[in-house]
């Protein structure tokens, strides 16, 4: 997270259709509100060239990211950064400063007062064209299909503490370079900045207000 406007992997490849099909029969889309929005580079914010779209309903939020202009045969991991409370992010706007210090240490006072949280949401290898897509759904109360790098606040709470609906979700792509096989595909997939080949970065990001 390296950019104001920025912010910061279960299933592989779950595309749009499997994830509402799922929640439809759960019955959990009858009250749902849907944004789309912009995917941007983390570099210098411009247009990414792929687009976000954020379902959500009382009780669960559905991602899904369709990714353009990637590096083909890449690993790359899709995170959720949930700001609970983005009210109290530090001046008005949820970002970096939020979570890291200036001195690159986690900023514990803004993620407490934000009630920030992060999560993993899938992962996915770059096809031949650059694209990719990830989904991933974030159940209130429930933390068992997430590598969570911290939950809200530090206080061991569930990863969505707060109404979704008043959420702020920030989405971020991260590289893992180059895709491996076997077992550490699998690694590339789920976890934080891991079988970097041979860096790992985040590079793509999208913002969905409350």
């Amino acid at each position: 997270m390296r950019a104001k406007r920025s912010s910061f992997i279960v299933a592989v490849g779950m595309v749009v259709m499997m994830i509402s099909g799922a929640a439809i029969a759960a019955g959990h889309l009858q009250a749902s509100t849907t944004d789309v929005q912009k995917t941007y580079w983390f570099a210098d914010e411009s247009d990414a060239g792929g687009k976000s779209i954020l379902t959500r309903t009382d009780t669960m939020v559905v991602a899904t990211v369709e990714a353009a202009n990637l590096v083909p045969g890449d690993a790359h991991t899709l995170w959720f950064v949930v700001f609970n409370e983005p009210e109290d992010c530090s001046d008005g706007v949820c970002g970096e400063d939020d979570i890291f210090l200036p001195d690159g240490n986690l900023n514990e006072a803004g993620i407490v007062a934000a009630q920030i949280a992060i999560g993993n949401a899938t992962g996915n290898v770059a096809k031949t064209n650059g694209t990719a897509e990830f989904g991933g759904i974030l159940r209130q109360g429930v933390l068992d299909d997430h590598q969570v790098l911290f939950p809200a606040g530090f206080d061991g709470a569930s990863l969505l503490t707060a109404d979704p609906d008043d959420a702020e979700v920030h989405l971020v792509v991260q590289t893992h370079g180059r895709a491996r096989g076997g077992p550490q595909l699998a690694t590339q997939l789920t976890d934080f900045e891991a079988a970097c080949t041979p860096l790992c970065g985040d590079i793509q990001f999208s913002v969905h207000a409350p």
